[in-house]
């Protein structure tokens, strides 16, 4: 039974392409909720498909983006009294200062990481404080291109390592992996250009 269910899922990917790529981003983005579902949709079609890596990661970054706004733009109707709603009244003083102060890389972040790390909450926020949408648009490019490229890139150079890896740890397994490798990376940089020069 599962293994006709995974038959079918594969067969539905190889028909839907980069078309179900942006749809699955869009829905997962907006008002549903499937984790992962992009990350594995992209990786399985870049094993497939090589070449096409970096199509697969700006269309999936490109419905990420389209998928958020719904979320944005009612959030943003609503103002701060969209907050008070859902938070006692110096929790959400305290949440909006916060968040005004570091709203991009509280985008990017959440954007980078991967579930059970939430998102759509901090696209409610950016709403609500009225942030600028082309900065809500570029923080989310950033966390979720950058994780898609290099996750289609893994799944380009490693395919069969790659879809045993995918096999063995999950889609979950291997972004967390992703974005270790990546922190690691990044504080390895900032620590050396924090050393004096000699």
């Amino acid at each position: 039974m599962l293994g006709e269910l995974v038959d079918a899922l594969r067969v539905w990917a190889d028909g839907a392409g980069a078309t179900g790529v942006f749809v699955v981003a869009v829905l997962d983005s907006s008002l549903l909720a499937l984790p992962n579902a992009t990350d594995a949709l992209i990786m399985y079609l870049t094993i497939q498909h090589p070449a096409l890596w970096w199509y697969y990661a700006a269309v999936a970054t490109a419905g990420t983006v389209v998928g958020s706004w719904p979320l944005y733009l009612l959030a943003r109707r609503g103002g701060e009294v969209f907050l008070e709603r859902r938070l006692s009244g110096s929790r959400s003083r305290a949440a909006v200062n916060w968040y005004r102060k570091s709203a991009f890389t509280a985008i990017a972040v959440p954007a980078f990481v991967p579930p059970p790390m939430p998102l759509k909450i901090f696209i409610l926020l950016a709403g609500a404080t009225a942030l600028a949408p082309w900065r809500v648009a570029a923080a989310l490019t950033l966390g979720r291109g950058t994780r898609h490229a290099l996750e289609t890139l893994l799944a380009m150079w490693f395919r069969d390592d790659a879809a045993r890896a995918i096999t063995e740890y999950g889609v979950s397994g291997i972004i967390a992996m992703t974005a270790a490798i990546t922190a690691g990376g990044a504080a390895v940089y900032w620590w050396q250009r924090r050393q004096p020069a000699q």
